[in-house]
């Protein structure tokens, strides 16, 4: 089957998508991890098929691995989009999985868990304001 002809259908941008599955996670972790499955995605994707990937930001942000850019994109998106209210649980967000890192909550055998680490630290990078990148 074929959509119509003419037929739009409107879907939500990535960015926004993942703000609203941070606020969510923040709000009740336990019963929405599924939102930390679907924010742990898109880190690894996001603009994947951009030429972003290969931009001045990118480059001047002189990331550890080429892997992590998607997420440091994303950071820098969510930074232009998040309100103040928004931007208060992004940085929570940030800061539990960040606080995690240094209390070494993590298996640090885990390739999957080492990834998300990473991709976490750029995000924060990104969501960072310019002065602090």
């Amino acid at each position: 089957m074929h959509p119509a002809e003419g037929l739009r259908i409107r879907v939500v941008p990535p960015v926004v998508t993942v703000l609203l599955k941070i606020i969510a996670y923040m709000e009740d972790p336990y019963r929405r991890a599924k939102d930390l499955q679907d924010i742990c995605v898109v880190l690894a994707r996001y603009e994947a098929q951009s030429d972003r990937l290969f931009s001045d930001a990118v480059f001047d942000a002189e990331l550890p691995d080429f892997e992590v850019a998607n997420a440091f994109l994303l950071g820098l998106d969510l930074r232009a989009l998040a309100t103040n209210d928004d931007a208060t649980y992004v940085k929570e967000f940030l800061e539990h999985f960040l606080k995690q890192e240094e209390e070494r909550h993590f298996d640090e055998e885990d390739f999957s868990t080492k990834a998300f680490r990473s991709q976490i630290r750029a995000l924060n990078r990104g969501f960072a304001p310019r002065s602090e990148r």
